[in-house]
């Protein structure tokens, strides 16, 4: 009998857990830091890994995910997204956000001869974390769905909802990876890559917001292949602007 009880506790205990959904899922932004690195400077990597101590790129990529369940971050959690209504655009605000905090961070580590190691640790680890967070547009959605966390959806393989449905599943299906980010480098023109990594946070989050039509476009809460198949190269592609423009940020901020 006391056995049963205390089953039936551990099932009530599961099922009253909140879902959460987190950018890109740890593979997607474990992708972030390892093309960060791929075009990072050989100084500035060794800068990075310094302020790291012993902690792979991978992990401070996941750092601030991985820390959710910690009530001592609970303040961190509006840091990873900005929602603004649908018909609305944004405005200038010194809320925590995503924006504001990732601007204000940046600032902060450009003068980073005041701050203490284990700060700029963290601060990294911030930083390797929002930049990832910025470019998945369900991160930069709308407030009436949590961006997207409030959609269910049925998809080939997959229940769930439509936020998660773009953190992780598309990108574990279709094995998307560090090559097949980076296959796109190529066929940029040096003005495109020089656009694409000027260090510029609004305009990073204007471009993940203008695939919301995209993400956006099924019916009837049915996800079918050829909506997968059309937005893989939009996620590939936002993956390599997130690590190209990590690069950016780290180099501004570890420069001599």
């Amino acid at each position: 009998m006391a056995r049963k009880i205390l089953l039936l506790s551990f099932v009530v205990i599961v099922l009253n857990i909140p879902s959460k959904s987190f950018a890109w899922g740890s593979r997607g932004h474990q992708l972030v830091a390892e093309i960060a690195f791929k075009y990072l400077d050989e100084d500035t990597q060794n800068m990075v890994k310094h302020y790291l101590k012993r902690m792979s790129i991978e992990d401070a990529a996941t750092w601030m995910d991985d820390n959710r369940s910690n009530s001592y971050y609970d303040y961190m959690k509006s840091w990873h997204y900005i929602d603004i209504p649908r018909d609305s655009i944004y405005k200038p605000t010194s809320e925590g956000n995503i924006v504001t905090v990732l601007n204000s961070i940046v600032q902060a580590m450009k003068h980073k001869e005041n701050l203490k190691e284990s700060k700029i640790k963290e601060y990294t680890l911030i930083v390797f974390h929002l930049v990832g967070d910025l470019h998945q547009p369900l991160h930069t959605g709308y407030t009436n769905d949590k961006g997207g966390n409030m959609v269910d959806i049925k998809a080939p393989g997959y229940t769930g909802n439509l936020h998660s449905f773009w953190d992780t599943e598309i990108i574990e299906q279709r094995n998307i990876t560090v090559d097949s980010c980076t296959k796109y480098y190529s066929t940029y023109s040096p003005s495109q890559i020089k656009g694409i990594t000027n260090i510029n946070l609004l305009q990073w989050m204007k471009e993940s917001r203008s695939f919301l039509d995209t993400v956006y476009n099924f019916k009837d809460s049915r996800v079918t292949k050829e909506y997968v198949d059309s937005n893989v190269e939009i996620i590939e592609k936002q993956l390599l602007a997130a690590g190209l423009r990590l690069a950016s940020v780290l180099t501004e901020i570890f420069k001599s």
